[in-house]
């Protein structure tokens, strides 16, 4: 027949009946010839992706096809009620609770009595699928949103809608859910690595795709922005930690060119969302990076200064609320920034100029004003007694004087590297207030794996400064005490972190503090220039923060510097 010639209907002829041998779905998606072989066709045990066949049961449409690709799967799901209840709470009411409606929501869609393959997201085919998608909608995105963040950030679905016309965006979303519910034995781990494939494979194809439409980008980013939360999760090593993010921050500052200044009432919720996560990301994930000028290179300083200028007209406005972000708590973003900057000075040391030495102490005074502007950081606020009965409102509280404490400690390193270091008496009365905080800090509530960054360098300030404290069994002064205190308690608190959280953070920030309290010789500080064989030699913890190639690893101490 000649394609250019379309054919005329014929009456009289009833319409043609669907063909039974259809292949599978995935083949048919990408207008692939199936060579129907089972469970698993060729073409998707090649992609390692889900093979699902046509079934009386769904030939109708009436209800999710089965797949046949991870037999093991169904037989580690527990019952619908056991995921959704958090472990930290056994009736498994308080979260959901907090969160009722959105999680109402997200159930209905997540298991529609009778679904219809004419509705159902693309990304979610078999009930695998739908079993992820209630667990990262129900429970698992409760673990990366603060519990000051508004109602609107609280409703996933500014997030998550991105990946129901796209599939391999869903599949972004449900891989960070997916590798967690396997730490919690709920799952096998093969299942969120199937989910990665399927989205790094999408990934790339947007990347390289010249079309630039806004439902593109909005993919794009949105599955960049999960699986950079993947890599947080999934990955112990740094080496590839920012990648996502940087692909991220490239299409913020593409965007913020055009824009002149930023109105928070105008922009996204997913817009808001990307940004506090870019300004996160970056400003305590650098400190583990061992080549930070490419990474320094994209960080999208524009869209950044705009943010933090739009937040800070807000707040002189009265509209306090404006500054609650899902993924920073109470802690402002001028502090992330801070921590960015800081971070990227303590890599130029010895400085060889006075502008570096002056942004130090530029950044030294927007600390002090953060401190006379911003209530959480005054350390006379009883945080125990204040917050006796919301243990998230006093987490997020806790978080920011850490946080604010850390930033202290690391910028007087800076400013002074030969003068300050894990032994001096500043230095401690600073770790025995973040003691005290520490104290009150709820491991087993979620979220608390964004604490990383100050125990980090809370751990580092507590590292043994002789060679005979680390084989003490019991201190003999009130100074070996308190850091002996605080090594215990960092331990708890990070054991406790990831049993709900299950961050790669986490497992980053334990790795390099076992290293920094093995006291290599390397971390020696040698008075006066000379090396001393004196076994009672001081050790200096802070200078791993000074580290060309990273926190966890060491260089000399340089007493020029």
């Amino acid at each position: 027949m000649d394609p250019s010639k379309p054919s005329r209907p014929k009456p009289s002829r009833p319409p043609a009946r669907l063909r039974t041998k259809t292949g599978c779905y995935k083949c048919r998606e990408r207008r692939k010839k199936c060579d129907e072989r089972r469970p698993i066709c060729s073409a998707c045990e090649r992609l390692h992706i889900d093979c699902v066949y046509r079934t009386p049961s769904t030939a109708s449409g009436l209800s999710p096809p089965a797949s046949h690709s991870s037999p093991a799967a169904a037989a580690h799901w527990q019952s619908p009620e056991s995921i959704v209840a958090s472990p930290s709470d056994e009736n498994g009411n308080a979260n959901a609770n907090a969160n009722a409606e959105a999680m109402a929501m997200a159930m209905v869609i997540a298991t529609p009595p009778r679904p219809s393959l004419l509705f159902r997201p693309e990304g979610l085919r078999t009930e695998r699928d739908w079993n992820m998608f209630q667990y990262c909608s129900t429970r698992y995105l409760q673990l990366l949103m603060a519990p000051d963040a508004t109602s609107e950030f609280r409703d996933v679905s500014a997030v998550l809608a991105a990946g129901f016309e796209v599939p391999w965006v869903m599949h972004a979303a449900l891989a960070p859910a997916a590798l967690h519910a396997s730490h919690a034995a709920l799952i096998p781990k093969e299942d969120a690595i199937i989910y990665t494939q399927s989205a790094l494979q999408g990934l790339r194809q947007a990347a390289q795709s010249s079309e630039n439409q806004p439902i593109s980008n909005e993919s794009f980013l949105a599955a960049s922005l999960f699986l950079g939360v993947f890599e947080d999760f999934y990955s112990t090593l740094s080496s590839q930690s920012l990648t996502h993010y940087r692909a991220i921050a490239r299409v913020l500052e593409e965007q913020a060119a055009d824009i002149p200044r930023f109105e928070l009432d105008r922009l996204s919720v997913f817009h808001r969302t990307l940004l506090d996560s870019v300004l996160y990301h970056f400003s305590t994930r650098l400190i583990f990076e061992r080549d930070i000028d490419d990474i320094c290179q994209s960080f999208p300083s524009q869209t950044v200064a705009k943010y933090i200028e739009a937040l800070d007209a807000d707040r002189k406005a009265g509209r306090q609320h404006a500054s609650i972000l899902p993924v920073l708590g109470k802690t402002p973003p001028e502090l992330f920034l801070l921590i960015y900057q800081i971070t990227w000075l303590s890599r130029q040391l010895p400085f060889h100029h006075g502008h570096n030495y002056t942004l130090a102490l530029q950044c030294l005074t927007e600390l002090g004003h953060l401190q006379d502007t911003c209530s959480i950081f005054n350390s006379n606020d009883a945080v125990a007694s204040q917050f006796d009965h919301d243990t998230r409102a006093r987490n997020s509280t806790v978080a920011g004087k850490l946080y604010f404490l850390a930033t202290r400690i690391f910028i007087g390193k800076v400013l002074d590297p030969g003068g300050v270091y894990s032994g001096s008496p500043e230095i401690q009365k600073l770790v025995e207030e973040g003691l005290e905080l520490l104290r009150v800090f709820d491991g087993s509530a979620p979220c608390g794996q964004f604490i990383c960054w100050p125990i980090l360098v809370l751990g580092c300030a507590a590292c043994p400064i002789a060679a005979a404290e680390t084989k003490l069994k019991l201190p003999r002064a009130p100074d070996q005490t308190l850091r002996l205190e605080m090594r215990v308690l960092i331990q708890s608190q990070l054991v406790q972190i990831w049993k709900i959280s299950y961050s790669g953070y986490v497992r980053r920030t334990a790795s390099a503090l076992e290293k920094i309290w093995k006291l290599p010789k390397l971390l020696a500080k040698v008075p006066g220039g000379r090396r001393s064989r004196d076994p009672e030699v001081e050790y200096d913890g802070l200078m791993a923060l000074m580290s060309k190639t990273g926190v966890g690893t060491a260089l000399p101490f340089q007493e020029d510097g």
